[in-house]
């Protein structure tokens, strides 16, 4: 079965805004709409592998300088986008990752911003998780936008969270507040030093400690990735890798 490899494009580097790059594949090799995956309950784990190349399906991040080897608890971090198909095609799978992951392991999501277009979709992210429906609204937007629901502008997803239960008002207020703008600029930063040029991509580290404000620390990301299920397996893969070191 042919699998197309991942679209990766070049970061420009404008500010702290990323140049325009979503991972064009799935495990089909076409980008046509794929057929519903089928849920983590009823299907069982793929089996591990540990034949990923350091430089190819990873690379190991560099320590910020001064920074000591992180201590606290392992965190999965999916860069991503409302505004990418392929972050939408790969939900499921992530969602089996979230069952897979040892005890322990959490789980949270940075949006990215690689073009203005992309910039209402993490405004949108930033606003769900301040006003606490997140987790209800997360795989609920990949599916509209599957459906080719018109969510273009914060207008359209305000209407949209409406529809989920969220006042409009209140969600136009988070998305366009000024700790929204924080998080989106630090988020970015965050992702360049990170070297994040295509979504998905898995990130995985350490809270620098077990203290509650701790800053988390990357220290390994997904490559070159050729199908879901092998990001799936990378991050379920490098997770148990820190949790190990």
């Amino acid at each position: 079965m042919t699998v197309s490899r991942l679209i990766r494009a070049s970061l420009l580097v404008c500010g702290l805004v990323l140049t325009a790059a979503c991972s064009a594949h799935n495990d089909a090799g076409t980008t046509s709409t794929p057929a519903a995956a089928p849920s983590a309950a009823a299907t069982p784990a793929p089996a591990v592998t540990t034949a990923f190349t350091e430089g190819k399906e990873y690379v190991n991040l560099a320590l910020p300088k001064g920074q000591a080897a992180p201590t606290g608890v392992v965190e999965v971090v999916e860069v991503f986008s409302y505004g990418c198909p392929h972050c939408a095609e790969f939900a499921p799978y992530m969602d089996k990752l979230r069952a897979e992951l040892p005890d322990g392991v959490q789980i949270r999501y940075m949006p990215a911003v690689f073009d203005a277009s992309w910039m209402p979709y993490a405004q949108a992210f930033y606003a769900a998780r301040e006003l606490g429906v997140l987790k209800q609204t997360h795989d609920a937007f990949f599916k509209a936008m599957l459906e080719h629901y018109p969510l273009n502008s914060l207008q359209d997803m305000a209407a949209w969270y409406g529809r989920q239960g969220v006042d409009p008002q209140k969600f136009m207020a988070a998305a366009t507040g000024a700790e929204t703008t924080k998080q989106m600029t630090d988020d970015q930063h965050t992702e360049m030093g990170w070297g994040i040029d295509a979504t998905p991509t898995l990130v995985v580290g350490r809270r620098a400690s077990d203290a509650k404000d701790a800053p988390f620390v990357g220290l390994m990301r997904s490559a070159e990735i050729t199908s879901y299920a092998q990001l799936q397996q990378v991050g379920l893969w490098m997770a148990q890798h820190v949790e190990k070191h």
